[in-house]
């Protein structure tokens, strides 16, 4: 091994490695400074430390003594990295030397020694530093990776320590909830402004690793938006002085929607067999007792009841399709006038005695499927028409206050307890209905994304509010 070996170790990390000389005696060092004549020597002058940037000191136990909480507080400020102390010392011998002294300095080498030996010493003590300081730079490189990456995320990401405090947060977090980042660094993870509390307290288990499953959560942001979210939380090591706990939030609101939405729709199936089952039971009975009837006896009259019965069957099965249609979303919707898809929906029905007023202006128009809109008028007109007699009087009007409409009458109405019922497939209270028709409402204004209501009119009847509504 050769002096020109100590300056070349590590060229990729250190280019040229500086020795600063804390010793005493001035001819000493020059012979050190001789000795090392290829590396970066730095010799202390007033101040020793005014440029710490140094890769191993060289230091007599004179010096030792004199700079020592300099050298301690400088070793300490480079930590975790190694900066390498060498002790050079006399008559003391290390066994002989304190652990005040041994605690602070990497290695010991006794006076006299080799060119050599000394050459040595450096050499690994700076291989060593070299070792550290890529380890280090690998260390910072990870670590703003990971910064990076964190910050990047689509997804929101919070680091807390094992007791539950926030040492972090990404950029989606603070968009996602509304916090500063600031404001939420240091704090306790269950004081976070999230709601609702119960889904906050079940987060900060998780976090504290009291639960440890991936969990889904329902949050109620100030936007008011519905939020829910699979929040997984893991141990992460080596960013930090200690072990935190991260935990990531994934966006799951679309995929539980479209769970529900499918959920919704096997209940309408099952609705669909129920009705199916129920209604169109009664009917074949009957028209099956009839035609025995007619071969037995014969008789006009029991054909009668067959085709009336048959007509009843017919009816249901055509609702029944128009039901399980007009949940479908409108994606491509037209142009349409809303008084000339009243009057059209108005001439489809048989609407004998009754009278329709329409409140609505020529030039009105909204978004609509314009054949969905038309089985919407024509429900709730049958629907008044069989609640309200022949003679019921049926108006349409825009309303006032928001975009939308509605259609009432002078019927009975409908009790406030039953107007969540009435929409329900199958529900009905008089003797020729299907129970369908609302139903086949409440599918057709959802299908449109609209809201539906129900009030009681200006003469006691119902009032039915379509409100939601995109004009065109």
């Amino acid at each position: 091994m050769t002096e020109q070996r100590v300056a070349s170790i590590a060229s990729d990390v250190i280019s040229t490695p500086t020795l600063l000389l804390l010793v005493e005696s001035d001819r000493n060092r020059e012979l050190l400074a001789n000795q090392f004549s290829d590396v970066a020597i730095q010799t202390h002058a007033d101040d020793p430390f005014s440029d710490p940037t140094f890769d191993l000191c060289l230091v007599d136990l004179r010096s030792f003594r004199r700079y020592r909480e300099q050298l301690e507080a400088h070793k300490e400020a480079t930590e975790p990295t190694f900066l390498p102390y060498l002790l050079l010392t006399g008559t003391h011998s290390p066994d002989d030397l304190s652990s005040a002294v041994t605690d602070v300095v990497d290695e010991v080498i006794q006076r006299p020694v080799s060119k050599t030996a000394l050459t040595a010493r450096v050499e690994n003590l700076l291989e060593r530093r070299a070792l550290s300081l890529e380890l280090t730079r690998q260390k910072k490189q990870s670590e703003q990776r990971f910064k990076t990456l964190f910050h990047a995320s689509p997804d929101p990401i919070i680091v807390g320590t094992a007791d539950g405090i926030v040492t972090e947060v990404n950029n989606a977090f603070t968009t996602t909830f509304d916090v500063e980042a600031s404001a939420v660094r240091g704090a306790p993870i269950s004081a976070l402004h999230l709601s609702p509390p119960a889904s906050v307290e079940r987060f900060h288990r998780q976090m504290t690793g009291e639960e440890s499953d991936t969990m889904t959560v329902e949050w109620e942001p100030e936007s008011g938006a519905r939020l829910v979210t699979e929040v997984r939380t893991d141990s992460i090591t080596d960013l930090g002085t200690e072990t935190e706990r991260i935990g990531i939030f994934r966006d799951i609101t679309e995929r539980i929607e479209k769970q529900e939405n499918l959920e919704r729709q096997n209940e309408r199936l099952e609705t669909f067999a129920d009705t199916i089952a129920h209604d169109l039971r009664n009917p074949l009975a009957i028209a099956m007792g009839q035609l025995s009837l007619a071969r037995e006896v014969g008789g006009e009259e029991h054909l009668d009841s067959v085709e009336s019965a048959h007509l009843r069957m017919k009816q249901l099965i055509d609702e029944l399709l128009t039901l399980a249609k007009q949940g479908r979303t409108v994606l491509d919707p037209d142009e349409v006038a809303l008084r000339r898809a009243v009057e059209t929906a108005w001439s489809h029905v048989e609407s004998h005695e009754a009278t329709l007023t329409v409140d609505v202006d020529h030039f009105t128009t909204l978004l609509a499927d314009e054949g969905r809109l038309y089985e919407l008028f024509e429900n709730l007109f049958r629907n008044a028409i069989e609640h309200g007699g022949e003679t019921v009087a049926v108006r349409v009007g825009s309303l006032v206050d928001e975009a939308g409409f509605y259609v009432e009458d002078n019927g009975p109405g409908i009790p406030l307890n039953r107007r969540d019922e009435v929409f329900e497939a199958g529900y009905t209270d008089g003797a020729d209905g299907t129970g369908l028709g609302l139903s086949i409402v409440q599918q057709i204004v959802e299908g449109h994304d609209w809201d539906i209501s129900i009030r009681e009119g200006a003469s006691g009847g119902a009032r039915f509010e379509i409100t939601g509504i995109q004009s065109a």
